[in-house]
């Protein structure tokens, strides 16, 4: 599933400090692949920085154990996220990208909303 090209907005909780370039505890991007129900690749426009590692590609899942990803582009879903920290490709299995990912936020997913 890879049809999911519109921006998304990442609302963070944690860390409460957060600032990138969109604002405060704002993150945008888009979802590359929605891996299964609770598990999901996200793109961020620019480079993340987290405790001196960095990077664009956040691993998503449902903080909650009754949320998934099954209606992401029409509802709200509690987020933990951890940073993806080697090169990205579609080719990697999922514990591959559990291992080389380092958590760090929590937040909420969402679609952004369409301009008037």
């Amino acid at each position: 599933m890879n049809n999911y090209k519109e921006t998304y907005i990442i609302t963070i909780a944690e860390p409460w400090d957060f600032e990138s370039p969109d604002g405060k505890n704002i993150i945008r991007g888009t979802i590359l692949s929605i891996i299964d129900s609770v598990f999901l690749i996200f793109k961020t426009n620019y480079i993340l920085n987290f405790g001196g590692i960095s990077g664009d590609i956040l691993i998503l899942s449902p903080r909650f154990k009754d949320d998934n990803f099954n209606n992401v582009t029409s509802k709200k879903i509690s987020v933990n996220g951890g940073l993806f920290l080697n090169d990205y490709n579609t080719g990697l299995e999922e514990r591959k990208l559990k291992d080389n990912s380092k958590f760090v936020l929590i937040g909420t997913l969402n679609k952004q909303k369409d301009k008037d």
